[in-house]
């Protein structure tokens, strides 16, 4: 009697396979909910961290941008005060390093979006039609994005330098270098900032020209001289590559759009565009501020160089992800997925997912005198 008894507690002690199944299945379900709760919260975490460094990145840039801009300066007299050229292309060499699996490398055509016809027709509306154009936060300044430079009096940074309050050159511009000169070093798109001295600049003379400026070119092995606003990689004597004028790391686009202020009769206005210039059918996007005619496209529309009273200032930066997964794409170890068409497509939705978009409006105190 005694071992039926115990029998018996000792099956109503245990599990049945059912409720064995029943708590295996509560705890997968609950473990899956942890597991996406978990991921959510990560995801969310990096996403704010992403836009955090990427904000501080901008504002950054933007203010130093900012400054030069309020205290632009120019002059009437024939010369080039101001200059835009959006490089489309650009050969790849040893300033612009080049990408280890070129097939992967940011891409000519699709980086380029500045007229309405520019932009996919996935994208295509009414307004884009209207306008000419699509928003700023969706435009592309080419492959190595807008050369922008001006003369300036803004503050001086290198306390040194006789005559702080001079006129002095600056030029922005994106170059694919290392962080560093040393061939070891990973290449990644940096904003450069270059900054002449007063008492170069004076030197050099005051004309950006392109060609017939005095800016254009400059082998030698000092920073801060007018040749480093066509290049801002310079080499010393001893053969190294400093990176001094580097602003920001991680920023694969920067551009520009310039405006004049049509005033009226109660004292307000509109912003008249004029560079880039989208009825311009010759798609050269470059932009010169002088009262010299033959430095004029159209002579008969004089306000398409001058100098502008407003400007509209965009950067586009990478995340340290983006950073890592656009470098891992361009050096091959990571293939093109199955439902992409080719590389470039790949390339610039890899850059959108894992990047922001920053602008700022900036007006220009001074104008020509």
């Amino acid at each position: 009697m005694r071992e039926s008894v115990k029998s018996k507690q000792s099956q109503s002690n245990g599990f049945t396979i059912l409720e064995l199944l029943v708590a295996v299945s509560v705890t997968a379900i609950l473990a899956t909910l942890l597991l996406n709760i978990t991921s959510q919260v990560v995801s969310t975490q990096t996403k704010a961290s992403g836009d955090l460094e990427t904000n501080q990145v901008a504002q950054f840039v933007l203010d130093r941008i900012q400054e030069d801009l309020h205290c632009a300066f120019a002059r009437n007299d024939g010369n080039v005060w101001m200059a835009a050229t959006i490089q489309s292309q650009i050969m790849d060499g040893s300033d612009w390093k080049k990408v280890e699996n070129l097939a992967n490398g940011k891409p000519v055509e699709q980086s380029l979006r500045i007229k309405a016809q520019d932009w996919p027709e996935s994208m295509q509306n009414e307004k884009i039609i209207a306008e000419g154009q699509g928003a700023l936060g969706d435009s592309r300044f080419g492959k190595a994005g807008t050369w922008f430079r001006f003369f300036t009096q803004s503050p001086e940074l290198d306390s040194t330098i006789q005559n702080l309050g001079g006129i002095r050159a600056v030029g922005y511009q994106i170059v694919r270098f290392g962080l560093t000169g040393s061939n070891t070093s990973r290449p990644r798109y940096q904003l450069f900032r270059s900054d002449v001295t007063p008492k170069e600049t004076f030197n050099a003379g005051f004309n950006l020209h392109p060609q017939l400026g005095n800016y254009n070119s400059g082998t030698s092995n000092l920073s801060r001289v007018p040749g480093n606003i066509m290049n801002p990689i310079y080499q010393t004597a001893e053969g190294e590559s400093p990176t001094g004028f580097s602003l920001a790391n991680n920023v694969i686009d920067f551009g520009i759009r310039a405006y004049l202020i049509d005033r009226n009769s109660k004292g307000t206005g509109n912003l008249r565009q004029i560079f880039p210039n989208i009825e311009d059918t010759t798609e050269d996007y470059e932009f010169l501020a002088s009262t010299h005619q033959s430095y004029m496209k159209d002579p008969s529309q004089p306000h398409l160089n001058a100098f502008p009273e407003v400007v509209d200032v965009m950067i586009r930066i990478l995340t340290t992800e983006g950073e890592s997964a656009i470098s891992a794409f361009e050096a091959g170890l990571t293939p093109v997925p199955s439902n992409y068409d080719n590389a470039e497509e790949y390339w610039w939705d890899l850059a959108e997912k894992n990047s922001d978009v920053y602008i700022r409006r900036i007006k220009i105190f001074s104008s020509a005198i």
